[in-house]
């Protein structure tokens, strides 16, 4: 075997992958596609996974570490992805099935135990999921179905839930997908966070020549124009995986640039309502307050003309009416 390791975020070991030389087995199909409604625009969408090119080639095994490592429970853990993994042991699980999806070994405890984690990969043993069912491009999961029998309390078939965290700029943001790859147990449902991987994000995201997600020059995301994940490059980026800098063609920029929806034209037509509105509003004040300007001009004119107001006049009329009655004494 052949084996990897490297350090996690606190200095624990993470797992080893091992790869057993094993003559090549048929390949089991990887692809799962997902309907899902966008947490953002709330749009419906599609994604779909293919994680193939994580499958150990001919009945391989990744080797993962229980969480605990204390003297009555030092177990180690063989599974493959998308397929079937050979035993670890033939001594300690050669009374288990020679070829299942993960297995449960501990070789220093009591002469060895082994048990089955899962047993072949087909629907009734295989269960799909999103890890964020709004959020398809946090990656997706997969749980291994049809273990050993637990005894009691639990009374039920061993099981293991493998997350497989989308290597994405956006995803790596949440510390949660940086937990040491460590298996936990619960109740004989066992639960593994896989090494964050391009592999698990969704397709349409086109990994650069480095196996990174848009070249870590832009993010993963839902182009709803084109009906598919995409590409969303940073400013001086652009191509299918962000991996050409400089200013864009028209038809290159609009292939990886975000798309306008039915949301955004939306949101125009209110943006550009509001500048009406509020143009409106400027002219309607202008006017008023050249109208306030005129009456205070006419009032200021009125009283220059009438200096005397209002009871000057009162005795203009009183003087004119005396006058019309001495004429027509007289």
């Amino acid at each position: 075997h052949a084996s990897d390791s490297r350090m996690g975020p606190h200095g624990s070991w993470l797992p080893y992958a091992l790869l057993v030389l094993l003559p090549q087995a048929d390949a089991i199909s990887c692809k799962k596609s997902f309907q899902y409604t966008s947490k953002i625009d709330k749009e419906a969408g599609v994604a779909t996974f293919d994680l193939s090119s994580l499958k150990m080639r001919a009945n391989g095994w990744y080797t993962f570490r229980d969480e605990l490592t204390v003297s009555n429970r030092n177990y180690s853990y063989a599974l493959n992805v998308c397929g079937r993994a050979h035993r670890p042991s033939e001594t300690l699980c050669q009374n288990e099935d020679p070829l299942a999806t993960a297995y449960q070994f501990d070789s220093t405890n009591n002469g060895g135990e082994c048990f089955r984690l899962g047993s072949t990969f087909d629907d009734d043993n295989a269960e799909w999921s999103l890890i964020d069912p709004l959020a398809p491009t946090k990656g997706v999961k997969l749980k291994y179905k049809g273990g050993t029998h637990c005894g009691p309390p639990n009374n039920k078939d061993r099981s293991i839930t493998i997350t497989f965290p989308c290597y994405n700029r956006d995803t790596m943001a949440d510390s949660s997908f940086l937990l040491d790859s460590r298996v936990r147990e619960k109740d004989c449902d066992y639960f593994l966070n896989f090494h964050p991987t391009p592999s698990a994000c969704p397709l349409g995201c086109t990994k650069s020549s480095g196996d990174t997600v848009c070249g870590n020059n832009g993010f993963c995301g839902y182009d709803s124009d084109r009906d598919r994940f995409a590409c969303f490059c940073d400013n001086g980026w652009y191509g299918e995986s962000c991996e050409m800098q400089g200013a864009a063609t028209t038809e290159a920029s609009s292939a990886s640039a975000p798309g306008c929806d039915g949301v955004c034209v939306a949101l125009i037509f209110v943006f550009l309502l509001l500048l009406g509105l509020i143009a409106t509003a400027i002219v309607i004040l202008f006017r008023v307050r050249k109208m306030n300007e005129m009456n205070i001009r006419f009032a200021a004119l009125a009283e220059d003309l009438n200096p005397d107001g209002e009871e000057a006049f009162e005795l203009q009329d009183a003087t004119r009416d005396d006058d019309d009655d001495v004429d027509i004494d007289g």
